[in-house]
């Protein structure tokens, strides 16, 4: 008799995975990027924490990027090492 596998994640968690394309204007020039809903939160909410505007922070997280990382995976990472920092790891 088999057992039925636990699905892998919560309704909300797999909502949270879905990929979201994003405009914004940086200096001027409309550009995009696309995150997932969790890491985009946690963008607004360090924007929020740090009294400054959504497009400020993604700004500045763009001017101090490695042109070899593109803005989606260099938000991202950024939302990780805040994250990190947050719990001491």
């Amino acid at each position: 008799m088999s057992e039925k596998a636990a699905p892998l994640a919560s309704t909300t968690a797999r909502s949270k995975a879905r990929l979201r394309k994003h405009s914004i204007t940086l200096h001027g020039h409309a550009t995009s990027f696309s995150l997932e809903d969790a890491f985009y939160d946690i963008i607004v909410e360090i924007a929020a924490q740090n009294g400054q505007s959504l497009a400020s922070l993604i700004a500045m997280i763009d001017d101090e990027r490695d042109r070899d990382n593109n803005l989606s995976s260099s938000l991202r990472l950024y939302a990780l090492d805040w994250v990190l920092s947050k719990t001491g790891l």
